[in-house]
């Protein structure tokens, strides 16, 4: 009787366990689905100085392989070919006594963000790690839509009742009616939201229909959890209805660095008649094996959408726009600021700008944006300035002023 006890009892603490085990198995399967990686992909685990935890995971198995739509096998040699350009690159500036990505031409070096000063492993990439739940929230972010945009009109409403403002400059025609790149260099700010689920960032778009492409920076704090200003993209096929996202934890995006994360938290932001510091961003359609849209950061490559994953923008984009768009939910009255949360047209210290704006022409290639090509945008509480500050100067070239302080309405808002 007593063995009978003692098989039992053992028994149940057996099957007890395999449910707990079962549990946390489960758990970890969820977050792992919702990450897009496995565990067992995690090459280490890398800090940042602003705090943020990366998971450097092999460079295969990222979440923006897991695309039905790509050539897997084109996609891998191309990926091993951009890794021994990498190491062909570290090689020379080992040799040089260089530091990795040395430059006198940027502000900050992006290795320096990493508490090792190096980044990851080679053939591993940055992904932040993130909670269930921040998760969660990423994927009910990006279903947030809205009209396509309308040149004729001040606001895109959202299917919310809340609205985006954008204020910049739209290049609607290319010279052969086809772009496959735009690049802007864009003073980096902070501005002041007057909402947690508020947006504010400047960036650059590259749009076909309801596909698009858009980089630059933002402070966000319900996507990122602070209001640090980040470097961000966003991509959508379908007018963000059911394909694309913000950062990189759904298929579409291949990361290439293993020291520029897609959600980079800028260590030094301008300050109004202080010290100003800028980014250089650029996407740009590449006819690689397989081709597609890569954006580079600073003259770095960060990473790349492959064609397949696009239908109207799979081989070019027939509209460009470059300024501030913020972003307010309904139910708040007062927008965030946009760029420097000052507009004050032709002073560089103050108001947010870009500069050495470029498109790249399908059949003419590469050239400076001029004012026959462009249409200004204001919006609300938001203005610009276009093509006004020291134009022959080639250190600013085509350039444009954006932002304001934002406000309630049109006739609330604060010019400067």
């Amino acid at each position: 009787m007593a063995l009978r006890i003692s098989i039992l009892i053992f028994t149940l603490i057996c099957l007890c366990n395999n449910v707990t085990h079962g549990k946390r198995r489960t758990h970890s399967h969820s977050l792992e689905r919702k990450r897009g990686y496995r565990r067992s992909s995690i090459i280490t685990t890398l800090k940042t100085i602003s705090g943020d935890t990366y998971d450097c995971v092999d460079i295969y198995e990222q979440p923006g392989m897991d695309d039905p739509t790509m050539d897997m096998d084109k996609l891998k040699m191309l990926i091993a070919k951009e890794l021994e350009k990498q190491n062909a690159k570290l090689a020379l500036e080992e040799d040089q006594s260089l530091t990795a990505n040395s430059t006198e031409f940027y502000d900050f070096n992006p290795r320096d963000i990493w508490l090792n000063k190096k980044g990851c492993p080679m053939g591993s990439v940055p992904i932040r790690r993130l909670s269930t739940k921040q998760l969660k929230k990423i994927e009910e972010l990006h279903k947030v839509q809205y009209i396509p945009f309308q040149k004729t009109e001040n606001q895109s409403y959202l299917n919310t009742g809340s609205f985006l403002d954008f204020a910049g400059i739209i290049v609607p025609e290319a010279p052969s009616g086809y772009f496959i790149g735009a690049k802007a260099t864009m003073t980096i700010w902070k501005p002041k939201l007057r909402g947690d689920h508020q947006y504010s960032s400047a960036s650059i778009y590259v749009e076909n229909g309801d596909n698009q492409i858009r980089s630059g920076w933002i402070v966000y704090p319900a996507l990122y959890g602070d209001f640090k200003t980040r470097l961000f993209s966003r991509w959508t096929s379908d007018n963000y209805g059911k394909t694309g996202c913000y950062v990189n934890h759904c298929p579409g995006f291949i990361i290439l660095s293993n020291f520029i994360p897609l959600d980079y938290a800028f260590p030094m932001t301008s300050a109004p008649e202080g010290t100003q510091y800028d980014v250089t961003i650029e996407i740009i359609k590449v006819s690689s094996n397989p081709p597609g849209w890569y954006q580079m950061f600073n003259g770095q490559i960060l990473g790349m959408w492959t064609s397949s994953i696009f239908s109207s923008m799979s081989e070019s984009a027939i509209q460009l726009r470059f300024g501030g768009e913020c972003f307010k939910p309904e139910g708040e009255e007062a927008s965030a600021q946009m760029g420097s949360g000052v507009f004050v047209n032709a002073q560089y210290d103050k108001t947010s700008y870009m500069r050495q704006i470029t498109y790249t022409d399908l059949v003419y290639g590469g050239a400076n944006l001029d004012n026959s090509r462009v249409q200004v945008h204001e919006s609300r509480c938001y203005y610009v300035a276009g093509n006004t500050y020291n134009t022959k100067d080639p250190w600013y070239a085509y350039n444009f002023f954006f932002g304001g302080r934002g406000g309630e309405d049109e006739e609330r808002c604060v010019y400067s």
